[in-house]
């Protein structure tokens, strides 16, 4: 976890048309509580660390 989200690893493939697009892939023990809300947030910054992380949504930001 990173600053207490969910990480999760992204690999990179290419489609027909050789566009990228990516695949997470996430099974643990648990369950992600959603009734509140979460966010995904996609970082690309660098060629093969590419992921998606899930954190919870911040109250402040529920009525935009």
């Amino acid at each position: 976890m990173a600053n207490n989200n969910l990480a999760i690893d992204l690999e990179a493939r290419k489609d027909q048309d050789g566009k990228t697009f990516y695949i997470g892939k996430l099974k643990f023990p648990g369950k992600i509580e959603c009734s509140q809300g979460v966010v995904f947030l996609i970082f690309v910054a660098d060629q093969g660390e590419e992921q998606l992380q899930v954190a919870l949504m911040d109250n402040k930001d529920k009525g935009k």
